[in-house]
């Protein structure tokens, strides 16, 4: 045990003394985005870590009974799937399930889903815009072992993500399907729990956050338009 807190130690200093900037998928540029300019429409959503959303003033629920659900895409899919190491079919799986849970998502609700562009209908455009891929490995040592442990403490103590637990961010537009105004924007990125289950899947910290943001949806969607769940 001497022996693991003295190999720990000095890389846990190391870390406490580190000033490096954060990066996320929130701070940089238009380009870097899905939303493109329209991002810095947007505003941060309190109580949530980088949560953003912008609604147009002229939206009115009461013009919308159908939604329409664009294929979702991931953005920038080469770069992401190097910089994330895994491949760009495991990023595709990702974007799939987004569209399968958005699916079933309506479905639960009774809240009407067309296959094309029809008046009164809101068309959802969204884009897997990060992906952080889970270490299933270094995260079960940093879970359990002392060494682990304490280099975990460690980077709470400075705020400090951990590199092995997964993320993922998400851009959304909200667009009338006819003349293709945009009613709405949403952009969030969520890190996943260190202790969860998830976190043992490479792209499970993902697929998790997507299942979120669906319920995330639901539960706006019965918020403003009252729709029943059947």
């Amino acid at each position: 045990m001497r022996q693991l807190v003295r190999i720990a130690l000095p890389a846990l200093l190391l870390l406490l003394c580190a000033c490096a900037a954060k990066s996320t998928a929130m701070d940089e540029g238009p380009s870097r985005h899905f939303l493109g300019a329209d991002f810095g429409k947007m505003t941060a959503v309190a109580g949530f870590k980088e949560r953003y959303n912008w609604r147009n003033p002229a939206f009115d629920p009461k013009n919308y009974s159908a939604v329409i659900i664009d294929p979702s895409v991931v953005w920038n899919a080469e770069a992401m799937a190097a910089d994330a190491g895994v491949t760009p079919e495991e990023l595709d799986a990702v974007a799939k399930h987004l569209d399968q849970v958005l699916l079933k998502t309506m479905q639960s609700i009774d809240f009407p889903v067309k296959s094309a562009a029809a008046p009164r209908t809101l068309r959802i455009s969204a884009a897997i815009t990060q992906v952080k891929a889970s270490n299933p490995t270094m995260n079960t040592i940093s879970s359990v072992l002392p060494v682990g442990i304490l280099m975990t403490l460690g980077r709470k103590a400075v705020g400090s993500a951990d590199p092995n637990v997964g993320s993922c961010s998400i851009e959304v537009r909200f667009s009338d399907a006819v003349t293709g105004e945009t009613m709405g924007l949403f952009a969030d990125l969520k890190d996943g729990d260190k202790y969860d289950s998830a976190n043992f899947h490479k792209l499970g910290q993902a697929q998790e956050a997507v299942d979120k943001w669906s319920e995330d949806l639901r539960a706006g969607i019965l918020r403003v338009w009252g729709a029943r769940q059947q």
